[in-house]
């Protein structure tokens, strides 16, 4: 957890580096911006901002098999390496993906969003734990979670709105009272970290779900 909170905050850094230098380059005024920027090259900057997101994500392939294989004394060596370079691709181009089937059902009808956002919650899950690419992944998601639509979304609005509320108030909360103290390009570094504890906690309710649903679908084949 630690090793992702450092990541996570030093992700920001390059990230926001980069917008700043990609504003001044384009010829837009960046004197009123307050974002934890360095003034380095742009292309420093995001190949810094890429490296560092490639290990926040190998992280929570990380966190995934853990959490799933339901180890809380300490983590196995192999999900460390097993397979992780295709894994970690596999991973970023089905959450792109992912995200764009959101936001296209989404947009033209609200239902379909919805059906998309539960159906194939646990690509990055089969991804992560059974190193499908994430053809796979979207296919055995989809099985996986049929006939679960609506337990699943009902569980998944409480637990995500609940986590996103509370994350919410102490990102906001951070980013006021530590900028209004050390400047706001500082709250904002530092509100950023505040929230990601809660995507763990998200990580680790997708995991348990997972792990029920898969043990109730073998529970029904063996009978």
């Amino acid at each position: 957890m630690v090793a992702y909170l450092l990541i996570g905050a030093a992700w920001q850094i390059p990230f926001y580096s980069a917008v700043v230098t990609g504003l001044e380059q384009s010829g837009t005024p960046t004197g009123n911006v307050a974002l934890p920027a360095i003034d380095a090259p742009l292309a420093v900057s995001v190949s810094a901002a890429i490296l560092l997101l490639l290990g926040l994500q190998w992280l929570t392939i990380v966190t995934i098999r853990t959490f799933v294989g339901g180890h809380t004394q300490e983590i196995p060596s192999e999900y460390y390496t097993r397979n992780i370079v295709p894994v970690v691709l596999n991973s970023l181009v089905g959450g792109l993906i992912y995200a764009v089937l959101m936001l296209v059902g989404s947009v033209l009808f609200v239902i379909p969003g919805i059906i998309a956002y539960v159906a194939f919650i646990f690509t990055l899950v089969y991804v992560a734990v059974e190193d499908k690419n994430f053809i796979a992944g979207f296919r055995n998601s989809w099985q996986l979670t049929r006939g679960h639509w609506l337990r699943l979304f009902g569980l998944l609005l409480v637990v995500v709105a609940g986590i996103g509320l509370i994350s919410g108030v102490l990102t906001a909360m951070t980013s006021l009272v530590v900028g209004a103290i050390a400047g706001e390009g500082i709250g904002i570094l530092l509100s950023g970290v505040v929230g990601l504890p809660f995507s763990l906690l998200i990580l680790a309710t997708l995991a348990e779900a997972f792990t029920q649903l898969r043990e109730s679908k073998k529970e029904m084949v063996t009978s």
